[in-house]
Formats: C-alpha cells, structure tokens, sequence
C-alpha cells in the first residue's frame, strides 16, 4: 500500500516532451495557490538535455535518464508517466510495484491487454492512479451534457463530432515519436481521438456496436490519419465521429460537436472555452450562450459535484489543471481519482473495437465484450 503523505507531495515527472512541460506548469499553478504543497523533485527523460531543461524550472530539482532513478527513490510519493505510449506499461507496473501514486497520461498502453494488466498492478499496489482523459473537466462538453439531458430537450436523437489537428509530428504538439510505430499504439483514433471515444461514453452513456473505416494517406505503417467512426448506443440514437491528422500547420486543433435532441440542437466549436450554440423548440434561430455564461454554469456544476476544486475557481477554463488539482486531492484523500484507470482501459478497449471493425469490414457488437 502506498504511504499516507502529511505534508508536501514530491512528485516526478518521467518524460520531459510536450506533456512532461504542460502537467509540470499545471503543478506549478497548483503549488503556488497552496503555499507549496506539491514540488517537482526529479525529472527523467532518455534525452538528458530534456530532463535537465525541465527539471531547471523547480529549484532543487534533479534530471535523471532514466524512470528507474525515480521509482527507486522512497522521498518521491508520485508519478506523472509522459512518454511515448510503448514505454507506459513498463514505467507504470514498475511505479506500482514500487508503491509511487500514478497519473498515467492517454492511451495506456500499446493494447488494451496490457492497459488492463496495469490497471490490477495498480489494484494490487494499493495506490492512487489517474488516466489523462483532459476533456472530463471541459466547460464546453459539461455544460452541454448538462443541457441535452434537460427534460425539456427531450430525447437525444443523435450526436456527430469532428475532431482534426495538423499531424501532431510539429508545430504547437511536436511529438515526432508519434508517426514511430514502435513508440506509438495508432493513429488519430488512439493517440487524439481516444479522448473522444472517452468523452462519447461519458456524456451519452454506453455503445452497443461501433462501425470504422479508416485510411493512412500521410503516416507510417499502421499510423492511420483518418478514421471514420459510427456509434450505437445502449439509449437508442447513433452517433458518428471523423478524426483527422492533416497538414494544415496554420490550422488549430479544433473539435465541432453536435448534439440533436427532439427539441434542442445544441453545438459548439470549441473544446475547452467558447459559446455553445442551442437553438430550442419553436425558436425560429439559433441563440449563443457566451463564453463566460459557459464558465459561469460550469463553475456550478463543478462546485457542486467535487468539493475539492471549490477554491480552484480561477483555474476553472485549464483542465489540465483541474485533473492535476484532482488527482493530488485523490492522494490526499480528499476525493476519488478522476477518471479513474478503468475509464481509461474501457477507452482503449472502444478504440480498438474501432480498429477490429475497419480491419474486417464488419460492425462489432460490443455487448459482452
């Protein structure tokens, strides 16, 4: 079982790319509202230089070049795993094993077998573990979960979303090992869009058959940059979703949702802060809900469901923040993890539903999967 931790949390980062520099500058925003109470001690990272980099923006901290150091270590208490998805099986189990709390980022693992066999590691280990599912703690998506399930809408008829990013190898999300396919378990619909399988779950419950076409025009082998995805969900409507990697550098990464009830169709273009368009019943147009109304029902929603992030307002349009916020709340026992490593195996186990239907040609029925 892992420590109780009374005082400060010392934490290591393993990986120092794209994600290592985003969750240690969540931490960061987190000490400095809480008189210190989490602090980065180690970093590693096979590229020494990277370590060192970001280790050098927490006095005191140490590079390393290798994840071993870290896990020997009995003054670390816990664990961000961001490396290339190959590496995550072997840094986690061994985490486990050495009694580290683990926030784990996403997808898992290279299989969906092997994210199932760290989630019992885990289990076994006793320690607190979190998957890096961001779009849980949207504004955007909450309150638009909030509003389909509205009486008034009526019943959710069917759901579309269109997820596209330049190909995540430069620019804003430079993570070259992703077109690797020894380093990385896919393409768009497990690096990216796996997020969106997550979040489909999430806001509309389960699915009963998924259907997937998919294409590689700009990727290695076995790192598809299309995919093609229609859902069945277990309440009756359908769903549909397209992921894309393109090369348009200029473009933002971008999601459009669209949710179309009896009486409410209910959209919007962003992801994180933005308006929600809803047009409703007999309305002859659309209306827009601005971003800060957006904000403002979030911050509602939030305070009433987690405690913990009630004095976390002002970082309310960063999820990444608010994950990191609940995850070192989790360690202190103040909440659950959220998600937990089970919504991050159940993801995994969607997406490649997804891959198993575009390599046969067929739907896949996931009842008793």
């Amino acid at each position: 079982m892992a420590k109780e931790i009374p005082g400060q949390i010392n934490a290591g980062i393993i990986g120092a790319g794209l994600m290592g520099h985003t969750h240690s500058m969540m931490i960061r925003q987190i000490a400095d509202r809480t008189s210190g109470s989490v602090r980065v001690s180690t970093v590693a990272d096979a590229n020494f230089k990277s370590a060192e980099a970001l280790a050098a923006k927490w006095p005191g901290a140490k590079a390393v070049a290798n994840a071993d150091e870290i896990l020997a270590d009995p003054a670390i208490d816990a664990v961000w795993i961001c490396t290339p998805t190959a590496q995550h099986r072997e840094v986690c189990i061994g985490a486990a094993r050495a009694g580290k709390h683990v926030f784990c980022e996403k997808p898992l693992a290279m299989s969906a077998a092997d994210a199932a066999e760290m989630g019992k590691e885990l289990k076994a280990a006793g320690v607190v573990s979190q998957v890096g599912l961001v779009l849980r703690y949207s504004p955007i998506y909450t309150v638009i979960q909030t509003m389909a399930e509205e009486a008034q809408a009526g019943a959710i008829l069917a759901v579309t979303m269109r997820d596209d990013q330049d190909f995540p190898i430069r620019g804003v999300h430079d993570s070259r090992w992703r077109n690797d396919p020894a380093q990385t378990a896919g393409g768009t619909l497990i690096e990216h869009g796996v997020h969106d399988f997550d979040l489909f779950t999430w806001m509309f419950g389960p699915v009963e058959r998924i259907y997937c076409k998919m294409r590689n025009v700009a990727g290695a082998a076995g790192v598809e940059d299309l995919g093609m995805v229609t859902f069945e969900f277990k309440r009756g409507f359908a769903g549909q979703m397209t992921s894309i990697w393109h090369k348009m550098i200029g473009r933002p990464s971008n999601r459009r949702l669209e949710v179309f009830c009896e009486n409410a169709f209910i959209a919007s273009d962003y992801d994180v802060f933005g308006s929600i368009i809803v047009q409703r019943g007999d309305a002859e147009r659309e209306e827009t809900i601005q971003p800060y109304e957006v904000l403002n029902r979030f911050n509602g929603i939030t305070t009433a469901k987690w405690p913990h992030l009630r004095d976390r307002s002002d970082l309310f349009a960063i999820p990444y923040a608010l994950e990191d916020a609940t995850f070192l709340s989790a360690i202190r026992g103040e909440c659950d993890p959220y998600p937990d490593f089970d919504s991050g195996v159940a993801a995994q186990c969607l997406v490649e539903a997804a891959y198993d239907s575009a390599r046969t040609g067929l739907p896949v029925d996931l009842r008793g999967r």
